[in-house]
């Protein structure tokens, strides 16, 4: 059976470098900004050595909100708000103490377990993990599992001839 020239391509060659990534205790409204800045939906999550430890997405922000966990009501805002509003902090009256309305941080919802794949893997086999994972994105890491691409379901589709 022949192989579509689209099999032989290589991640390499679709993917986005240099991913931008986001940081595990980022708070929501900051994450918000930064996809929204980047035009992006998910990012990947690294720790502070820059491996990857997971990725998140709009689509995690609202599994979170629909679960009706305890911050709903801060989730429903920032989901609904248009305004780049900076995360303010309000004074609990007993106290004068500020207290964080975004205590809400990337770690808190993102998924541990990212679906990657390394540069040199073939764009049919990737797809088809993508497919079987049921992810919109892989992370491309290098040796050291630091993200250094991504590969999106757009991607993979662009690279299939018309």
């Amino acid at each position: 059976m022949p192989h579509s020239t689209t099999s032989l391509k290589t991640v390499r060659d679709i993917m986005t470098k240099e991913p931008v990534c986001v940081e595990p205790a980022m708070g929501i409204r900051q994450l918000a900004r930064v996809l929204e800045e980047n035009e992006i939906s998910g990012a990947p999550v690294i720790g502070a050595n820059g491996k990857l430890i997971g990725v998140v997405s709009k689509t995690d922000l609202v599994r979170r909100w629909l679960e009706g966990s305890e911050e709903h009501d801060e989730l429903a805002g920032l989901l609904a708000s248009e305004e780049d509003d900076e995360e303010r902090d309000e004074f609990d009256e007993d106290d004068d103490e500020p207290v964080r309305t975004a205590d809400i941080a990337v770690e808190d919802f993102m998924s541990d377990d990212p679906i990657t794949a390394t540069p040199e893997e073939t764009v049919g086999v990737v797809a088809k993990r993508m497919a079987e994972s049921r992810v919109h994105r892989v992370i491309v890491v290098d040796g050291e599992f630091c993200p250094i691409g991504i590969v999106t379901s757009l991607d993979v589709l662009k690279a299939f001839p018309r």
